[in-house]
């Protein structure tokens, strides 16, 4: 047995029916704090992207340093005299 039900809602009356509250009115306050905060200060630009991204490029500049001197690693023992 096949049953399809098609709904068509737009978000804003899917938000409502489900009972979620309407936060877009804090969203856009929110966003103009942060803009405002972010725009006035360079050292508060600084700590934002090292807050956000600090972790994610760490992980980046692991893998490469670690990719790096495994190939290092790797081209030094696959050297013929070695296996002399």
């Amino acid at each position: 047995m096949k049953i399809n039900i098609d709904i068509d809602l737009t978000p804003e009356e899917l938000r409502r029916f489900l009972g979620l509250p309407d936060v877009q009115g804090w969203q856009q306050q929110m966003l103009e704090n942060f803009t405002t905060n972010l725009s006035s200060s360079q050292e508060q630009q600084q700590e934002f992207l090292r807050t956000m991204f600090g972790t994610a490029f760490a992980g980046w500049q692991n893998m490469f340093t670690g990719a790096g001197s495994s190939s290092t690693r790797s081209s030094a023992s696959s050297d013929p005299e070695d296996s002399k």
